[in-house]
């Protein structure tokens, strides 16, 4: 009585494509059966699934080779064995069994029964891709968007793998502004994509984690973090319609929120490493200070570590410029501080306009007027200090706030990204020279413009210097510093101010009435312009003798009358025998 034999088959567990590989099979017949053939099949197969229904959406099978072991004849009762070799062809993917997708390669074995149901066996076999030289380590560093918020860093030796391998690197996170980080987690994620006719799906195949508690770490420290590859873990690989993909994941969890990045890996069928692993990159604290001292060596600036961190500093056009990343609270990208060599005495204010708000002074530039309030004390010296330079060097950034001494500017931009700090230092320069031009051309104030001639005689015979916007120099008499300064109200000049600084200070000068009477009446014995000089006011301190004059100075060179008198007090409180009207 016929009956269907028992198969057995024998296959190695891994085959290479382009290899050759033995099928060993045996048939345990309990009865003589009549056969048509004994064949044996060596097939791939590609089953694509619908993620939602859970049906089969596609199956294919492609024969790949055939080999018939025996014909048509009769099994005897008891064991027959058969052997054959295939040559797994080249182009074979590997083995793959996805959530969309599985891709088999099978051995089949059909025993042709007449008249019977055939006796029927199949097997897998694992397909691997041919091992091959791994490429050169190459290290690498990436950081996820380093706007104005957190964001964080990853540090690799390596982004080539093979099964097997450990996956290591680091990781560290920024830009939290005063939130504190809550967890770390580090994963390889293998990604399956699909598609097939005009549906395309992408799924999760593999994801391998590491966890981190950060609740005791900060900004700028080096979490590092180690996987392990399982040896059988199927390499990326493409074909016509599914590929595999890697990537090493890391995910920030923040008391704001939650910060992802991905850095694309490649796992591939490469041999062990010769030696050790390449030295992976600095992330974090150390990294971010060799960013900041590059950009600002070639800035011509200095980095040094500030109240919130790092800082850069030096001078540029003749200003002392300041840059630092945001605040512990608003931690809002990169500002800088660009501190006048001199201030512009124009009582100028620019800053964002507001909704509704009085137009101020128009420089005639839409952009500029359109972002900007601009005030001060005189229309015609505020556009001459807002040249084309400086107005395009402010609308750069996207916060500006400018006055008579520095200016205070913004940008949302990344603060440890190199590319984005040497632009900002670029802008940040073009300012301080706009800035510097400026300064230099600043006309007088329009009532004082045909003074300033005897102003600058005068600043130059006493071996000082003159700002022009608000008409005041600074001077040597005697060897003594003076100053000579114009005051306004509004627009209009209405009286000087002399004043003579005491250094060092006179303990006790300002005690009483005495020495200011004494020099209220030398003026007015010395000084014929000055007995007609109403509503002056006179003051003496231990740092400092100034006298307003209730006018304006058109020669500034009749202060020399006015600061002899001042001179000679100051001897006196110090208690210094010269010849005068204190003897």
């Amino acid at each position: 009585m016929r009956s269907r034999p028992f198969i057995a088959l024998r296959l190695p567990e891994v085959v290479h494509p382009g290899e050759t590989f033995d099928v060993e099979l045996s048939l345990d017949s309990a009865s003589e059966t009549p056969i048509d053939f004994v064949r044996v099949t060596l097939q791939h197969t590609q089953t694509l699934w619908s993620t939602d229904r859970g049906e089969v959406l596609q199956a294919r099978e492609r024969l790949l080779l055939s080999d018939e072991v025996a014909g048509r004849g009769r099994l005897g009762e008891g064991v027959h064995r058969y052997r054959t070799s295939f040559t797994l062809p080249g182009d074979v993917p590997p083995t793959h069994l996805g959530f969309v997708a599985e891709l088999r390669c099978v051995v089949r074995v059909v025993v042709s029964i007449p008249w019977w149901p055939d006796a029927k066996e199949t097997r897998d076999v694992a397909v691997r891709p041919a091992v091959g030289p791994r490429p050169r380590s190459e290290p690498f560093t990436g950081a996820s968007a380093r706007g104005s918020g957190p964001f964080l860093e990853v540090s690799l030796p390596d982004r080539t793998l093979a099964p097997g391998d450990m996956l290591t690197g680091a990781v560290a996170f920024g830009g939290l502004g005063g939130r504190r980080a809550s967890t770390l987690e580090v994963a390889l994620v293998g990604v399956e994509k699909v598609r097939a006719a005009s549906q395309y799906s992408s799924s999760e195949a593999h994801r391998l984690t590491f966890f981190r508690d950060l609740s005791r770490s900060h900004e700028g420290q080096e979490v590092p973090f180690r996987i392990e590859l399982p040896g059988d873990l199927t390499p990326a690989f493409r074909v016509e319609e599914v590929s595999l993909e890697y990537a090493l994941e890391a995910v920030l969890e923040h008391a704001g929120g939650r910060v992802v990045h991905r850095v694309p890996v490649d796992i591939g069928p490469f041999a062990p490493r010769a030696g050790r692993d390449a030295q992976r990159p600095s992330v974090g604290a150390a990294r971010w200070r060799a960013v900041w001292a590059r950009a600002g060596e070639r800035a011509g600036l200095s980095v040094r570590d500030g109240a919130n961190g790092l800082e850069l500093r030096g001078v540029r056009a003749g200003s002392v410029v300041e840059v630092a990343r945001g605040d512990e609270r608003s931690a809002t990208g990169l500002g800088a501080t660009v501190r006048f060599a001199e201030p512009w005495g124009l009582d100028l204010q620019v800053r964002p306009r507001r909704a509704l708000e009085l137009v101020g002074v128009v420089t005639g530039d839409p952009a500029f007027d359109g972002r900007f309030r601009v005030r001060g004390r005189e229309d015609a010296q505020v556009l001459a200090a807002l040249t084309p330079a400086l107005r395009a060097a402010l609308t750069a950034f996207s916060e500006v706030e400018l006055d008579d001494a520095r200016a205070r500017v913004r940008s949302a931009v990344g603060a440890f990204d190199e590319s984005a700090l040497e632009l900002f230092l670029r802008q940040v320069e073009a300012l301080a020279h706009a800035i510097a031009a400026a300064g230099a051309a600043l006309p007088p104030p329009a009532s004082m413009a045909s003074c300033l001639p005897a102003w600058r005689r005068f600043a130059e015979e006493s071996g000082g210097s003159l700002q022009v916007g608000p008409m005041r120099l600074t001077g040597y008499l005697e060897g003594a510093r003076f100053e000579v300064a114009t005051l306004f109200k509004g627009a209009a000049a209405f009286a000087t101010r002399v004043a003579l600084p005491l250094e060092p200070a006179i303990e006790g000068a300002g005690g009483g009435a005495t020495a200011a009477e004494a020099l209220l009446a030398a003026l007015r014995e010395q000084v014929s312009w000055f007995r007609d000089a109403e509503g002056s006011v006179l003051s003496v301190g231990p740092e400092e003798i100034a006298v307003r004059l209730a006018a304006v100075l058109g020669a500034p060179a009749a202060a020399r009358e006015v600061l002899e008198p001042m001179l000679a007090l100051a001897r006196a409180l110090r208690g210094e025998r010269r010849g005068g009207p204190y003897r």
